[in-house]
């Protein structure tokens, strides 16, 4: 993989069987939540569309997705990337959207300045409800916001020009992060159609790349713990036939 396409695209168009698994989550309640490839499309183009064209933000715009390990991490890393934006993790300093979960939300309505023009808020629930508790001001309740937005993206294939990713200070063209991939991918073992082990210990860019860009790449799926006991998660990668650990 020398170069990278719009990742919504490859979710519409690269998998030969969209009915399979993309993205599986578990938490420590015990709830499993699994989207298909074609699931993982629509949840996607919903969270670009509310970027695009609710919050109208250009190619190049800089999103920092500071989400939990959750399912809702990897569409958001795909939906930004999917619109030509800069994406980061935990970005010092004023960004154009930042992407949070409830402790951050928390934080945000006791009076902690987020960095951000627009906040997003994610519940971070199993099935992608709203937040229960009242939402502050300045923030966007994702389990609200993308009800709305369409199932399908217009993408277009010359937002992957403006798309970077930004680690520890460089910003790295999404287009030229093929090498990145594959070292990832080789690292943690992971042939084509594999299932990826990703957890809480999967830190910064390798996080943002392992749950969304390496599992296309190999045409696999990514497999998420959260919270999870080891043993528990011994029994977890077990059951959903994990192949590959980042």
């Amino acid at each position: 993989m020398n170069s990278v396409r719009v990742p919504y695209l490859e979710l519409r168009d690269g998998y030969p069987d969209r009915s399979r698994p993309m993205v599986t989550h578990h938490d420590a309640s015990g709830t499993r939540v699994e989207l298909s490839v074609t699931a993982t499309a629509v949840a996607v183009a919903k969270a670009a569309g509310l970027l695009r064209d609710e919050l109208s933000l250009p190619p190049g715009a800089e999103v920092s997705v500071d989400l939990p390990v959750h399912w809702q991490l990897p569409v958001w890393v795909l939906a930004a990337w999917s619109i030509g934006a800069v994406v980061g993790r935990d970005r010092p300093g004023p960004v154009d959207v930042r992407v949070v979960g409830p402790e951050q939300v928390a934080r945000i309505a006791a009076g902690a300045d987020p960095g951000a023009e627009e906040v997003l808020g994610c519940a971070c629930d199993p099935w992608g409800m709203p937040m229960r508790s009242p939402v502050p001001a300045g923030v966007l309740d994702i389990g609200v916001e993308v009800r709305s937005q369409p199932d399908v993206l217009d993408a277009d294939p010359g937002a992957i020009g403006s798309a970077a990713l930004w680690d520890d200070g460089s910003v790295i063209a999404v287009g030229q992060l093929g090498p990145t991939i594959e070292r990832l991918a080789a690292a943690a073992g992971m042939g084509p159609g594999g299932r990826l082990w990703v957890d809480q210990r999967t830190r910064g860019a390798d996080l943002l790349l392992g749950t969304s860009l390496v599992p296309i790449a190999r045409r696999g799926s990514v497999v998420l713990g959260s919270g999870l006991a080891e043993q528990r998660a011994d029994e977890v990668r077990a059951m959903e036939q994990v192949t590959a650990q980042l």
